[in-house]
């Protein structure tokens, strides 16, 4: 989940607030930090990890993720798998109802995976179905190279199966049958409305928990229990309301005054502080999200290798992450590794150098590159306004000063803007990131194919036969030695400069139970309870 949290092709602009019903009471409702406003409230376009939390609540996939992010059955409530691995079968449950009470059938989750591929929808998911498992016909009709959507691989043989398949093994498959990734559509209000419909609560159909009732833009979205979901006897929140939090230091605020009863992060300056002071309230854990930063490709000079190894030389990471952003982030050298302990992927081939070592050959490169004293580079870093990442972007910039003599500007923009501007190629370097869908080298390696579009500008055919090599490996360990093989073959050619692995830092009220730390960011609220 790319979470972002990186990139989701923004949609639709959220306009005047919209809602049915009145603000519910305080004792009813679980009050939930997001972060900057969300990208988009489109299940088949969004992949903003944060407003993904808001949409996993109102749709719900062919499984679901429960406490700690363990997959369970959804609205499947079982599956077969074919001997060579290529066939998914999915049983879905009987009865099942959209939240308006029409029945929900096998073809809508076809119609989600159809919308999602179709290049007419500008989905930045649609990699999921062709890169990270490859459905039969995906790639062709997300590509544009055919309208006949007949020979995809999601079927829906009656109304009550949904078959996928697939022309490689992916033993992953099941965590990407969430919501996120594979949320059904409902036609009728969709082509009654377009994609409109998201933001309107009173034309817009769930199948999750909950439905959207209030939609207020730099507010807050309101959610309300589902009465027509198979499992509602067993949602014990009436209420979820999703709060813009953007500055966390306000946020803390907040969450003091009772206000918030989960916050989307910790103010870097107290994490010791609240530690100290209400440990029990204080969730700090691993996570599957990487930061790197991107340079652009597309825009000279930083389409010469040298400078761009030069830059990535120059950052002292464990300086960095330990002494001026203080958040508990892993330095890293490498893109996919460090989340799966079978997997023993590489780093860039200056990681067991010393940082004086790496700096040394930077001022090479650098030279190499024609700047030094009379000729310095002058670069911006684009990022986001969140503690954290504007306080990397600043030391970087002056690391890169001390090194290289860079002169470098720090862009700092609201994350919906932060995630329109990637798209534009209007920057220098990238302050980016990305959410794992799961814990393994795959989920990252496969976003970053040439061939899923990721709007890097990469060409590199080599990655993408590395990668097909990969995808037909059956056993667990082949597969992870030819991941290694395509990761280093991204390394090699720094289109970015691997910089953390990021953790959750969350404060989470003593009567909210069964928050339990999830890797892939995974805490849909009909698995907590209010006390």
């Amino acid at each position: 989940m790319t979470g972002t949290i990186r990139a989701a092709l923004a949609g639709l602009l959220l306009g005047a607030g919209l809602g049915l019903a009145a603000p519910a009471l305080a004792d009813d409702t679980l009050d939930r930090g997001v972060g900057s406003e969300w990208s988009s409230l489109d299940p088949q376009v969004n992949f903003d990890a944060a407003a993904g939390w808001i949409l996993q609540d109102a749709y719900e996939g062919l499984v679901t993720f429960g406490p700690g992010g363990v997959i369970q059955p959804g609205a499947a409530e079982s599956w077969d798998v074919s001997e060579d691995g290529r066939t998914y079968t999915f049983h879905l449950r009987e009865g099942l109802k959209w939240s308006n009470g029409d029945p929900l059938v096998a073809q809508d989750f076809v119609n989600g995976v159809l919308r999602t591929l179709n290049p007419e929808t500008g989905s930045e998911k649609g990699y999921y179905f062709y890169s990270t498992i490859k459905v039969k016909g995906a790639e062709a009709i997300a590509n544009g190279e055919t309208t006949d959507t007949s020979g995809l691989g999601v079927t829906a043989p009656d109304d009550r199966t949904v078959v996928v398949e697939m022309e490689t093994p992916a033993p992953h498959i099941l965590d990407l049958m969430g919501a996120f990734q594979m949320a059904p559509l409902h036609k009728p209000s969709f082509d009654a409305n377009g994609a409109g419909v998201f933001i309107d609560p009173a034309k817009a159909v769930f199948n999750g928990a909950y439905v959207i009732r209030e939609i207020v833009p730099q507010s807050h979205v309101l959610l309300e229990r589902n009465p027509n979901y198979w499992d509602a006897a067993n949602v014990k929140i009436p209420f979820v309301k999703y709060h813009v939090t953007e500055d966390a230091n306000t946020e803390y605020k907040r969450y003091q005054a009772g206000e918030i009863d989960v916050t989307y992060d910790i103010p870097l300056a107290l994490i010791d502080t609240v530690k100290a002071e209400i440990p029990d309230q204080v969730f700090i854990s691993p996570s599957t999200e990487v930061t790197y930063y991107s340079f652009n490709l597309t825009r000279p000079p930083f389409d010469n290798i040298d400078l761009r190894r030069a830059l990535t030389l120059a950052i002292d990471r464990e300086t960095l992450e330990g002494k001026i952003v203080k958040g508990g982030a892993i330095p890293s050298y490498s893109f996919a590794g460090g989340f799966d302990p079978t997997y023993a992927g590489p780093a860039i081939a200056e990681a067991s150098m010393t940082q004086a070592e790496r700096e040394a050959l930077a001022k090479e490169l650098y030279a190499k590159a024609g700047y030094g004293p009379d000729n310095p580079l002058k670069i911006s870093i684009t990022t986001t306004v969140s503690e954290d990442s504007t306080k990397r972007a600043q030391g970087v910039a002056l690391m890169w000063k001390k090194v290289l003599g860079v002169e470098t500007t720090v862009n700092a923009m609201e994350r919906k803007a932060w995630l329109d501007e990637f798209y534009t190629m209007n920057w220098d370097v990238f302050s980016d990131n990305l959410v794992g869908d799961f814990a393994g080298a795959e989920t990252f390696l496969s976003y970053m194919r040439p061939s899923a579009e990721p709007g890097y500008q990469w060409v590199k055919p080599e990655y993408d036969a590395a990668m097909d090599v990969a995808a037909e490996q059956t056993d667990k360990a082949s597969r992870n030695e030819k991941l290694a093989i395509a990761e280093k073959i991204l390394l090699d050619d720094y289109i970015f400069a691997p910089m953390a692995i990021q953790p959750q830092r969350q404060l989470v009220k003593p009567n909210v139970k069964t928050w339990v730390p999830s890797p892939a960011t995974y805490y849909n609220s009909q698995f907590l309870t209010l006390e």
